[in-house]
């Protein structure tokens, strides 16, 4: 189970990282359109401002550093194993916890603030909707991330039990 999760979580980051790569860096090699279409915004003749797209491409890489911390700490734990220690689960389940907070606030901002950003420089923006909801079902990343992050804390406050009843002993 631990290698399916494993290529789960690798193919998914590929493809979040080349689909999300193809829209922010495609603006500049004449695929323009791919832009609006993400959004569901009507066709335009000419891409978003220049500063808009890097922008956008910023809080993507946020967006997927943010992931790939959070896979990294799973990928940890699925090599670690039963035996090991409170500290480094500990550990490992904060990276998950900041990961998924991160990926959750990434995604918001990208959902959110840069759409209004890509059409900054139009002359009208009737027929686009802006739609964007900071609670919708994304929002599971942020309350499982605080929740591990809890479970972190709690696993470190084990971590110096053991330790000081290893000294004891």
């Amino acid at each position: 189970m631990a290698g399916f999760a494993k290529i789960v979580m690798a193919l998914s980051f590929c493809y979040y990282t080349l689909e999300m790569g193809l829209l922010w860096l495609g603006q500049t090699i004449g695929l323009h359109n791919e832009i609006w279409d993400a959004y569901d915004f009507p066709e335009q003749v000419n891409s978003p401002p220049l500063w808009s797209l890097l922008v956008g491409l910023g809080v993507t890489g946020f967006t997927l550093m943010s992931l790939a911390c959070a896979y990294r700490g799973a990928w940890l734990i699925l090599n670690g194993g039963p035996n090991q220690d409170f500290r480094d689960l500990g550990r490992n389940m904060r990276h998950i916890a900041w990961g998924l907070i991160g990926f959750w606030l990434g995604y918001n901002i990208l959902a959110g603030a840069v759409q209004y950003l890509i059409v900054v420089d139009l002359a009208s923006t009737d027929g686009f909707d802006f739609g964007w909801d900071p609670l919708d079902f994304d929002i599971v990343f942020a309350i499982i991330g605080v929740v591990l992050l809890a479970i972190s804390q709690t696993l470190n406050r084990a971590w110096q039990a053991e330790d000081e009843n290893m000294h004891f002993l």
